[in-house]
C-alpha cells in the first residue's frame, strides 16, 4: 500500500465536558469527528500518506472539518463541498453504558448529496470504509457500494470495511442488508464483539463463513475492547493481542477508529498480523485515555516508543 483513502462522513461534535444529562447552561465543547475522518487522522500521525474523500457543507462546520485533515496533514483533494448543512451530533455523557448517548442531525445534509467520481479510483492503494457512510441514507448506500465495486475491480483485495454498527442509524435486519451488499467486496472486515452477535448471532468466524456473512478468504478483525481483539481468517485464528492496560479511561468514542487505523497502519509498513494488531491496541489506548474522537491518537514516535518498550512519562 503507497496511500490509504477513507471514505465517509465528517460532522460537527458537540460534547457535553461534564457527566450527566444535558441541561440549560450545561458546559459542551465544539469539534469535528466521523469515523473514516478519524482514521484519516490517526493514519497521517502514524506516517501514513491518507486521504479522505466525502461531502460538506458551506458552513462554519464543514470549514472547521477543512481545516483540521489539513492541519493534520490529510489529503482533502477528494473532499466537496456543497451547498447543504453539514451533519451534527451532539454527546451526552449520560446513561447506563460506557459510550455517551449521541443526538444526530444529518437530514438532508451535504453527505446525501455525494456523489463518489470515477477519479477517485485512481486515486490510492487501498480504501477504508465504514458501515455507518453505507447507513447514512439509501440513495447513498446504493451509489457508494456501486463505486466500491468499480474500485475492487480495478483495485482487488484492496477495500477494508468496519460494521461500526451504530442502532440510531437503522433496525439490525437494515443493517444486515445493507451491509450484505458491500460486504462481499472486502478483503478485511473490522467488527466488535458485539456487533457480529448483534447482527448474526455469534461471533465465531467460521460460523459467520458458515451462514454466509463472510467468504472463507476474508480476514476478519474482531475487537472486545478491553478482552483485547484477534485476527481470523475461516476457523484459522492469525493472531491474537491483549488490550493495553490505562490507567484511567477519559472517552471510549474513537477507539474502534483508532484500532482500526492502527492495524491497517501496520499492514502499510508490510508486518505481519500480531504486530499490526498490536499498533492497533496502542492507538486505541491512547484514545480511551484522551478525551474526544480522535484527538488522543499518537504520533507515530510516540506509537513506536510503546511498542519498543521505550515509552518515559518523566
Amino acid at each position: 500500500m503507497k496511500s490509504i483513502l477513507t471514505c465517509g462522513e465528517a460532522m460537527g461534535i458537540i460534547s457535553a465536558d461534564r457527566v450527566g444529562r444535558v441541561m440549560p447552561g450545561s458546559p459542551m465543547t465544539m469539534s469535528v469527528a466521523g469515523s473514516e475522518f478519524n482514521v484519516a487522522i490517526a493514519l497521517a500521525r502514524l506516517g501514513v500518506p491518507s486521504q479522505f474523500a466525502g461531502a460538506v457543507g458551506e458552513d462554519v462546520v464543514g470549514s472547521m472539518i477543512g481545516h483540521t485533515l489539513r492541519g493534520e496533514g490529510v489529503d482533502i483533494r477528494h473532499l466537496q463541498t456543497l451547498p447543504k448543512p453539514t451533519g451534527l451530533m451532539i454527546k451526552e455523557r449520560y446513561g447506563l453504558q460506557a459510550e455517551p448517548r449521541v443526538y444526530y442531525y444529518r437530514q438532508d445534509t451535504a453527505m446525501h448529496q455525494w456523489i463518489p467520481g470515477p477519479e477517485l479510483v485512481a486515486s490510492a492503494d487501498w480504501v477504508h470504509i465504514s458501515g455507518i457512510t453505507l447507513m447514512i441514507n439509501a440513495s447513498l448506500g446504493q451509489r457508494v457500494t456501486a463505486w466500491l465495486k468499480a474500485w475492487v475491480d480495478r483495485h482487488p483485495s484492496a477495500l477494508s470495511i468496519d460494521l461500526n454498527v451504530r442502532r440510531r442509524l437503522g433496525s439490525l435486519q437494515q443493517w444486515r442488508q445493507v451491509l450484505a451488499r458491500a460486504l462481499d467486496l472486502a478483503a478485511v472486515i473490522f467488527a466488535s464483539r458485539q456487533d457480529l452477535r448483534d447482527l448474526w448471532g455469534t461471533d465465531v468466524v467460521s460460523e459467520l463463513v458458515e451462514v454466509g456473512a463472510f467468504r472463507a478468504d476474508q480476514v476478519v478483525i474482531v475487537a472486545d475492547g478491553a478482552h483485547g481483539a484477534c485476527a481470523a481468517q475461516n476457523a484459522e485464528i492469525l493472531a491474537r493481542v491483549a488490550a493495553l492496560e490505562v490507567a484511567r479511561i477519559e472517552d471510549v468514542v474513537g477507539a474502534g477508529d483508532g484500532f482500526a487505523a492502527g492495524v491497517l497502519a501496520g499492514r502499510w509498513r508490510e508486518w505481519d498480523w500480531e504486530r499490526a494488531l498490536r499498533l492497533g491496541a496502542v492507538v486505541g489506548a491512547f484514545a480511551v485515555a484522551h478525551p474526544g474522537d480522535w484527538e488522543g491518537y499518537p504520533l507515530w514516535s510516540e506509537a513506536r516508543a510503546v511498542l519498543e518498550g521505550d515509552w518515559v512519562d518523566r
